[in-house]
């Protein structure tokens, strides 16, 4: 059974070595195909003939690569490396490297939906969420703050979530409200929002559980909006989880549909992690029920993980 294992070797901690990540799937009798992410033409790997796919990176990893696997029908799991692991953690991918290597073959296949986004622009595919206003600007600018001074480089992926929920609060207190219409199926949404998240996983953002009963596997998402008006709320719910206090309830409004239309955006957007200044609209994001096959292991193959 051919293998490819698509690596992301600057996520996270960057723990995982790809010599040693390779070495524990060969030991465990299995043919390698190693593909790493950060290389130009990466996706020339799947010219392959490829059965299984490992992905061992973050949830900009796993966005990266589950459009292929969806278009090809190629089954696959995660090995969580990166900073939030939002994909990972929402679909118990939480396996460690050797308890993974050892029981792929046995592993069976569970349907897990994407997302297309259609909008003037084309089409773009996303695993996680598509959102608008707050999370979008803290993600735009978390980068640039990283990346000035260079802090990916001596902190921890918790340290970084940490950094990323203060600064989170920090943003919210004077966040310019956007006015945003979208129609939810038959309901029409308006007004003037802090956040809007159409999520197919729970996890968003620093680990935000902001949908604790998702389902990705059932044809319809998730969405989550807070009005400008619950902005003191949203921040003292980011102040309990800086103390630790997780069991806070987030103040959102929340409803499930299969289809969501944005008539007028005017916020920074993100398509998982792909951040822009704005949505062209009007965009319709609808759900690909079952497109991927995730691989699973179940518990007495897992044992004690």
């Amino acid at each position: 059974m051919k293998i490819a294992l698509f690596h992301n070797p600057g996520a996270g901690e960057r723990a995982l070595d790809g010599n040693r990540l390779v070495r524990l799937f060969a030991e465990a009798g299995h043919e390698i195909l190693y593909v790493p992410i950060g290389q130009q033409g990466w996706e020339s790997a799947f010219r392959n003939p490829i059965d299984r796919a490992v992905i061992a990176g973050g949830d900009g990893t796993v966005g990266r690569v589950a459009p292929w696997l969806a278009a090809l029908n190629i089954s696959f799991c995660i090995l969580p490396s990166g900073t939030a692991n939002n994909c990972a953690k929402t679909l118990g991918q939480t396996y460690p490297v050797e308890v993974l290597a050892a029981n792929l073959n046995s592993a069976t296949t569970r349907k897990v939906d994407l997302g297309m986004v259609t909008s003037p622009l084309g089409q773009e595919v996303f695993i996680e969420s598509v959102g608008i206003g707050l999370l979008a600007q803290l993600m735009e600018e978390m980068r640039a703050r990283e990346k000035r001074k260079d802090s990916r480089a001596h902190l921890t992926p918790a340290e970084r979530l940490s950094e990323a929920t203060k600064y989170l609060r920090s943003l919210a207190k004077e966040y310019p409200e956007s006015m945003c219409e979208l129609v939810l199926d038959d309901k029409v949404l308006t007004g003037d929002l802090l956040l809007v998240e159409v999520a197919n996983m729970g996890l968003i953002g620093p680990n935000l559980n902001l949908i604790p009963q998702v389902d990705p596997s059932d044809g319809a998402f998730e969405v989550v909006w807070a009005g400008i008006d619950q902005r003191q709320e949203w921040r003292e719910y980011l102040r309990q989880l800086q103390g630790g206090i997780s069991s806070t309830s987030p103040p959102i409004h929340s409803a499930r549909c299969r289809q969501i239309l944005f008539r007028q955006v005017s916020a920074p957007t993100h398509i998982d992690s792909k951040v822009s200044a704005t949505m062209s609209t009007p965009a319709v994001v609808r759900s690909q029920p079952g497109a991927l096959d995730l691989l699973v292991i179940g518990e007495k193959e897992a044992g004690d993980r």
